[in-house]
């Protein structure tokens, strides 16, 4: 697998050969988000077709800066992997399911002189 820090983008036929999130989707894997700053690792589970739902077919080096940590806040320090959990592992397994998506409306203001 290429480097994380990766930013640039490889050759199509490279490129369709990384996984995508309906690939981790159809071998019923999940998303596994870790921040690596934090000195407690914040390690999060997502279902594919969730973060599909919102940021549409990516492969996993695109993911890494599309998530921020809840704690820290940073983005250059956050892991993506797809994690096949099987057996034991899957018992206590807890899962971030999205419920909703919600589109806020803010209004911008500015002053102007009559």
């Amino acid at each position: 697998m290429p480097d994380v820090e990766w930013k640039g983008s490889a050759h199509p036929y490279r490129e369709n050969q990384i996984p995508k999130l309906t690939d981790a989707e159809t071998l019923g894997q999940f998303v596994k988000v870790t921040c690596t700053w934090c000195s407690p690792k914040i390690t999060r589970y997502y279902r594919p077709m969730d973060i599909y739902k919102i940021v549409g077919q990516q492969h996993v080096l695109k993911l890494q800066r599309r998530f921020r940590c809840e704690k820290c806040g940073r983005k250059d320090y956050m892991e993506v992997a797809f994690k096949t959990v099987m057996g034991e592992e899957i018992k206590g397994l807890v899962i971030r399911e999205l419920v909703e998506i919600r589109m806020v409306k803010r209004p911008i203001w500015r002053d102007k002189k009559l």
